[in-house]
């Protein structure tokens, strides 16, 4: 729990609620709502019927799986992150067990943190929507991941229709939502049900069945600004900043977005956002880290995502033995990082913007950072999002904009009309 606040923190906004770990209540002492009200097809009949769903959040980045949903009974955003790596399960003799799913009559398997311990980690897609989502093995990556959000947030195992928001490539997106292409691999999803077995530790089985009856994509990086920008009702932040950019370095990409807050007479304020790839993220250092430690040991091949543990951990598996690993993820961060840095360092140069940064990379490459941007910028100008929270605050974000788009539809069940609204160029 942060003491204090950032100066370019406002006090009112959902940034500075979950840095100060407040439950989520609004100016009226509401909680945040849970559930939207909403009709569906069914598959057998093909008529509309009633449901009631789920709000869940999704920020499905390269280098891990990020989930949002209020926790079933208290005031409280309920975050989940689940590093992407998928593993065929082993049989396991003799100790204690690992959690593994079956999706749909698949093979058994294990995900994130398990999966890559176990050192026989099977690559993910890395890169756009369009090229990840139809692997079979990762869509049923993404739904073992959504069971893992609800058991964190309290849910006992049944079945759930859940309405999704759903984090995609900033320039995945236009003016008119998601593109066509993305739209169609989304539909691999929207409306598929799921049947989920998760056997933990101990062997013990619970059945799970979810299906997403509505996927409202959003800009990744978005979600960091709404979080930054806006109230836990929904409403905006008074704030004397007209140009946001924040800069999103993750695993697979690094992305710069771009928020005009343009104030009109009437009092609203116009939001136009607009982005760009600047280049791979922090992949390009776990890559040169993972040759570097097979050039020393010439018996090691690291998957993409257990490079990236290198990066986080700062150790690696030699001989049975876990080694730090330090001297080699500097050398990289020093050689690999001025990639990233450069495609940076024409949006820091330019003064007029307020500079927000985030993602995993920034973490990584903070003191590198700090350097560029101290000399130029006063401490309100900039803020670099806590470390606790650049995981997260993209899918925490999400879970605002999923109440916004439930609300402009009228679909929230007992809670407020929120009133987020945005145009894309």
């Amino acid at each position: 729990m942060l003491t204090a606040l950032h100066p370019a923190i406002h006090p009112d906004s959902v940034l500075a609620k979950v840095c100060q770990v407040c439950p989520l209540i609004t100016s009226k002492g509401q909680e945040l709502p849970r559930h939207v009200s909403l009709h569906v097809m069914d598959a057998i009949t093909q008529l509309p019927i009633a449901t009631t769903a789920l709000l869940v959040a999704i920020d499905n980045g390269n280098d891990a799986f990020k989930g949002a949903i209020m926790h079933a009974t208290l005031p409280q955003l309920v975050t989940r992150r689940v590093v992407t790596a998928y593993a065929p399960a082993k049989t396991i003799r003799v100790g204690e067990g690992i959690t593994s799913y079956q999706v749909n009559g698949s093979e058994r398997f294990w995900i994130g943190d398990e999966a890559i311990n176990t050192q026989q980690s099977e690559g993910l897609p890395v890169g756009f929507t369009t090229e990840r989502l139809p692997d079979e093995r990762f869509q049923s990556y993404i739904v073992a991941c959504l069971v893992e959000v609800l058991l964190e947030a309290g849910y006992e195992p049944a079945g759930y229709d859940l309405y999704t928001s759903f984090g995609i490539p900033n320039e995945e997106m236009t003016l008119h939502g998601a593109r066509p292409d993305v739209t169609s691999a989304l539909r691999l999803l929207h409306h598929t049900p799921f049947a989920i077995e998760r056997a933990d530790e101990h062997g013990q089985v619970t059945s799970w069945t979810i299906r997403l009856v509505e996927l409202s994509p959003y800009p990744q990086s978005f979600g960091t600004f709404s979080a930054w920008y806006y109230t836990v009702d929904g409403k905006p932040i008074t704030t004397t900043v007209v140009r946001h950019v924040t800069l999103d370095i993750g695993g697979g990409q690094c992305h710069d977005c771009a928020v005009d807050l343009d104030p009109r007479s009437d009092g609203r304020v116009k939001l136009r956002m607009s982005a760009n790839l600047l280049g791979e993220g922090t992949i390009v250092m776990a890559r040169a880290a993972r040759d570097a430690i097979r050039a020393a040991h010439p018996g090691i091949h690291l998957s993409d995502a257990e490079a990236q543990q290198v990066l986080l951990t700062r150790t690696v598996v030699v001989g049975g033995h876990r080694l730090a690993a330090d001297d080699i993820v500097e050398e990289v961060i020093a050689a690999r990082g001025q990639h990233i840095l450069t495609r940076m360092l024409p949006l820091v140069q330019e003064v007029r913007n307020f500079l927000m940064f985030t993602g995993g990379g920034s973490a990584l490459l903070e003191s590198t950072l700090r350097e560029m941007v101290l000399p130029t910028r006063a401490t309100h100008e900039y803020l670099f999002v806590p470390r606790e929270l650049t995981p997260v605050l993209n899918v925490i974000g999400g879970y605002m904009l999923a109440l916004a788009s439930a609300g402009r539809m009228g679909k929230l069940l007992a809670s407020p009309r929120h009133s987020i609204s945005i145009e894309m160029k």
